[in-house]
Formats: C-alpha cells, sequence, structure tokens
C-alpha cells in the first residue's frame, strides 16, 4: 500500500466567474481556454517583462479553476491576478484553508500523467508521473505532514517552487517550463508573451534548469550563487532553484545554468569551498528550440 504525505506549504487559488477561462487566458502562458476538465496543467504567471511570478497547476472545474502552486509564490501571484481582475467579471479567492492536501508516491503509473479524477469540485485527484497529488475536504482525516517528500519529487523531475528570492528573476524556458507543456505558443496574447515568444522562436534562451547533487555543509538556499571551475578559478556558473538533503547526507540541487555547461564539470555553492556537486543529465526533451 502507497503511503501519502499532507502538504502543508501548497497554495489553492479559486478563480469562478462568467469571465473566468478568458481571463486566465489572457494571464497565463497555458491555453486555459480550451483545457477540459479531465486533464491538468501546467502554466506561468508572468510580469510584463515575461518574468516568472509563479508556476501553477491549473485545474479545470464546473464552476471556474484552481491553482495550486507554493505557498513561497502564492501570495505575489494572486495579488497580480487580483490587480487584472478589476476589469473582467471573476472572483479570485485563496481557498488553501478549504483543503486537505495529500501526496502519494506510487510504484508504477496507474493512469496518464496530467489525468484528474473527480468526484466533486472539492474532492480532485492529479495524477503525476508515478504519484498523485489529490485534494478533499479540510474536514477529512489527516496524514503524516512532510512537505520535503513533495519538494524531492518536484525537483527530481525538473518543476522549480520559486520563492521570495526567484520570484522575477526567470523567464518560463529558463526554469524548464516550456519542456513541462506549460508554455503554449501560439495562443493569444497574454502578459510577458512577447519576451517569452521572442525568445522562443529566435533561440534566445542561453538557461535551463538541470538537476545535480553531492556534498555541501548546507543545504543551499533558493537564489544562491553556484560556481563551476575553470582550471585553477572559480568563476560563476548560475543560480539554485530548490534543494533538498537525502539521507545519506548528500544534497540535491534544482538550478538555472547554461544551457551549454559541460556535463563533467564541477560545481561548488558560492561560500561553501568544500561543497562538491555533480551534473546529473538534462531532462527529457530538454534543449534549446530554434523553432
Amino acid at each position: 500500500m502507497s503511503l501519502s504525505y499532507q502538504l502543508s506549504q501548497l497554495a489553492i487559488i479559486k478563480v469562478t466567474g462568467e469571465q473566468a477561462a478568458d481571463f486566465l487566458q489572457g494571464q497565463l502562458t497555458a491555453d486555459v481556454v480550451n483545457q477540459t476538465a479531465d486533464s491538468w496543467q501546467f502554466a506561468g504567471h508572468c510580469d510584463a517583462k515575461g518574468k516568472l511570478w509563479a508556476i501553477h497547476r491549473v485545474v479545470k472545474t464546473s464552476p471556474g479553476f484552481l491553482l495550486l502552486t507554493a505557498q513561497s509564490c502564492a501570495a505575489d501571484s494572486l495579488a497580480q491576478l487580483k490587480k487584472f481582475a478589476v476589469f473582467s467579471q471573476v472572483d479570485i479567492t485563496d481557498v488553501s484553508a478549504q483543503y486537505t492536501v495529500s501526496f502519494t508516491p506510487l510504484s508504477a503509473q496507474s493512469t496518464s500523467p496530467n489525468q484528474v479524477s473527480s468526484n466533486a469540485d472539492d474532492d480532485v485527484t492529479l495524477h503525476l508521473e508515478n504519484a498523485e497529488l489529490s485534494l478533499a475536504p479540510a474536514a477529512q482525516p489527516q496524514v503524516e505532514t512532510n512537505d520535503a517528500v513533495w519538494l524531492r519529487y518536484e525537483l527530481e523531475h525538473g518543476v522549480a517552487q520559486l520563492t521570495p528570492a526567484t520570484i522575477g528573476e526567470f523567464v518560463p524556458q529558463m526554469v524548464g517550463l516550456d519542456r513541462l507543456g506549460g508554455v503554449n505558443f501560439k495562443k493569444g496574447c497574454y502578459i510577458g508573451q512577447e519576451t517569452v515568444a521572442r525568445m522562443h522562436y529566435l533561440g534566445q534562451n542561453k538557461r535551463l534548469p538541470r538537476l545535480m547533487s553531492g556534498l555541501a555543509s548546507a543545504i543551499p538556499a533558493p537564489g544562491d550563487t553556484l560556481e563551476r571551475q575553470m582550471g585553477d578559478n572559480w568563476r560563476r556558473a548560475g543560480a539554485v532553484l530548490n534543494a533538498v538533503r537525502y539521507d545519506n547526507g548528500e544534497v540535491a540541487v534544482l538550478a538555472v545554468l547554461p544551457a551549454d555547461i559541460e556535463d563533467n564539470v564541477t560545481i561548488r555553492i558560492k561560500g561553501d569551498e568544500q561543497s562538491q556537486l555533480t551534473l546529473h543529465p538534462k531532462f527529457d526533451n530538454q534543449e534549446i528550440s530554434n523553432e
């Protein structure tokens, strides 16, 4: 039997109203208008310069949409959405307290990833890759709280969780949101689209998310600088998105690095001279697009 873990660091934003779909279509990087109720999708929420406020999982329900995102960036995204909502017939609320969110790692895939099972609008299961993310009324029996298990899963699958240190720092492609299907380059206009589209079609994005692991005296914080060894010297390589420590003492780090960085390069955390990190292979379908 698979163990489930309650999550405390996942926020849920509810968007309802007659114009909910059209409103989100003009705010997020995904094609929300054509989304079906039996599937979920990633979407980015960008500022006018194409830099990310938040990364959402978007779920369509009968009264509107649920946006699942990290608590660390939910307040900023919610504030920006509400700022533009005055021009549309939509209601936007943080409903995190109304739900119990649980994460269940699975030994095998039970159904297609990106699918949604629903018994009611407040009882929804998102099917992930070898895992499930479930929303239930807050009164449901609770299980062990363990956000570290969830963060490790996200990190190992190349899904960044933005924090105050990384909000507004990266365009969607730099954190691999396009690889996750969270950017639709054929939909209509949305905030930040010009920058996102230009980087895609002109091949201007030169940074990608990479996973690495190794030794460090402390878990690096989001936004911490990474350095790569170049002969006897060390040069800035990129920035930490998220990091966790495994039971064996090693740390795993998801970071934004140059797309052309050599896989065998030695990387360390700036300020931790004894740290040493080794790059993992690129995530599936990860490449610079000149389409």
